[in-house]
């Protein structure tokens, strides 16, 4: 399913919203794998449990804090029209970030894991 279609084709956030839109409807990066871990299959979709996350390029650029309204970015510019590349759910030191333009990222490395037995990843 989802994998080999990133893989092929990128991100795609016409998917986005499926798991909430906290920062907007956007496809979500985080440094932290501990957080990308939440939205991974609890059982473990791969070979012996294992799961998978993307180490990805994110272009962030100009960011603010998002809402879960936000299909673009808010105005960075009335005037000019010009808006924020990305959201984020703090600004002076961001954890999630939201982007809204499928070229803003690109999966760069495929990594699959275990976590220990009991172990939730955070």
């Amino acid at each position: 399913a989802t994998v080999p279609k990133i893989l092929r084709q990128g991100f795609n956030r016409s998917f986005a919203g499926r798991h909430g839109t906290l920062l907007g409807v956007a496809t979500y990066f985080s440094q932290d794998p501990a957080y990308s871990n939440r939205f991974c299959d609890k059982r473990g979709g791969g070979k012996d449990g294992s799961k998978v996350l993307f180490l990805s390029r994110v272009l962030v650029g100009n960011y603010c804090k998002g809402s879960p309204t936000d299909v673009e970015p808010p105005m960075l510019d009335d005037e000019s029209g010009e808006r924020y590349d990305s959201t984020v759910d703090a600004e002076e030191k961001p954890g999630i970030f939201a982007v809204f333009k499928d070229f803003q990222a690109v999966p760069l490395y495929l990594l699959e894991f275990r976590l220990p037995t009991g172990a939730d990843g955070r």
